[in-house]
């Protein structure tokens, strides 16, 4: 039991990666100000509120949050990868 929990948690990362390697791939230029990083992120979050509406009010489906919530998750990593650039680049 204990392996198919890992298994599922290993899968929802592998998506996860696949949506940020295919945005680097779409978008290879990731801003480099803050702010607008977390205007990308904040944006997909906002996909993800607009699906979980659509599921209560509009016959939206769990699979369209999991899409967006992997789409948030990606733009956090990537968001997050910057970050560590910059750490680096400063020492």
């Amino acid at each position: 039991m204990e392996l198919n929990l890992e298994l599922e948690r290993l899968l929802k990362y592998s998506r996860i990666q696949d949506e940020l390697e295919r945005e680097e791939k779409k978008h290879p230029i990731f801003p480099l100000n803050i702010f607008e990083q977390l205007a990308i992120m904040q944006e997909e979050a906002g996909e993800v509120t607009k699906a979980v509406l659509h599921l209560k009010y509009e016959n939206g489906t769990l699979y369209d949050i999991e899409e967006e919530l992997v789409q948030t998750a990606a733009m956090c990593m990537r968001m997050l990868q910057s970050l560590e650039e910059k750490t680096s680049n400063i020492n």
